[in-house]
């Protein structure tokens, strides 16, 4: 069951994110698809694009924060920032696990890998949220699901396929269901901005050490792949994740992650326009699999019962 907001007072941003939850959650998911293009598209390591990306992002959100505080309305609650917290080191596993994997392999392969993100929330969403999808919805997420294996195996034994790739996108794809998960969690006791902002600067600090491990230096990336990290920041780092994170309250966590799947299908058609990048008809198949078996769990009756279970 779907919690509905409990300390932070109703502002115009939810009143719209109540009216409107799946366009939000869908124009957060075509955000999302330019992260991996911008990144593929950079010279600079994965980490290292990781670093100035969530820096920028952190230096935008806390001006979004000193805006929401000094206009008088709630942050949230304490509970709601160790929370946030966190989501952040688990978001922050996200991102370097994840540029790292595109560097490795095709932005299609990394980012076909974070379909399977829908088997994790699933399993998760039942003893923290009480969600238990009828039959017909996990049918139709299978088909999805199937989709996503397909042009998994086919793309990997391609030429863009790398094992190791493969396994960073994997472990990317765990980590992010968990910040996922965290933040339909808190989403009751921190503003979006607050948690947000939160998110970014415990991730920024954590893959800082990372850097200092391993003994990157940040202030040899080239300045445009510092104007491509800044993109990344404000487009899906940003604008992304405060559509995705907003309507939270009033969608059920197993519904996102399925619209997610089309993230691949947003991001390979970016590769193929700006990058390049071949799309094979194992891609074009999958891809096709994966939006009916989407459709197919949204329209269907289970699909439509578990939206009205999370809004009453």
């Amino acid at each position: 069951m779907v919690h509905h907001p409990a300390v932070l007072t109703t502002t115009w941003a939810d009143r719209v994110a109540s009216k409107y939850p799946f366009h939000l959650v869908a124009l957060g998911v075509l955000l999302y698809g330019s992260g991996p293009v911008l990144a593929r598209s950079s010279d600079t390591t994965g980490l290292l694009l990781s670093f100035w990306r969530l820096w920028f992002g952190v230096g935008v959100l806390a001006i979004g924060l000193c805006v929401h505080a000094l206009s008088g309305r709630e942050v949230g609650s304490r509970r709601g920032f160790q929370w946030a917290v966190a989501a952040g080191v688990s978001f922050s596993l996200n991102q370097v696990l994840f540029f790292s994997a595109i560097k490795r392999t095709s932005v299609v392969d990394a980012s076909l890998m974070s379909t399977l993100s829908p088997v994790v929330v699933a399993l998760f969403a039942i003893p923290m949220f009480g969600e238990r999808p009828a039959r017909g919805f996990r049918l139709w997420s299978l088909v999805a699901l199937a989709g996503a294996v397909f042009v998994v195996l086919g793309s990997s034994s391609g030429p863009d396929g790398d094992p190791l790739g493969m396994v960073m996108a994997a472990g990317s794809t765990i980590c992010f269901a968990g910040f996922f998960l965290i933040s339909k969690l808190c989403r009751d006791d921190l503003a979006v901005v607050a948690f947000l902002t939160t998110v970014m600067g415990t991730a920024a600090v954590v893959v800082s050490v990372f850097v200092m491990v391993s003994g990157g230096s940040p202030g040899s990336v080239s300045t445009s792949d510092l104007w491509t990290a800044f993109a990344m920041a404000i487009v899906p780092g940003t604008l992304g994740h405060i559509a995705m994170t907003w309507p939270l309250h009033y969608v059920p966590a197993n519904i996102p992650p399925l619209m997610r799947l089309a993230g691949p299908v947003v991001s390979g058609s970016m590769a193929w326009v700006f990058l390049e990048e071949g799309i094979t008809w194992v891609h074009l198949v999958g891809g096709v699999i994966i939006t009916i078996g989407l459709a197919g769990a949204l329209r269907s009756k289970a699909g439509q019962a578990l939206v009205a279970e999370s809004r009453n």
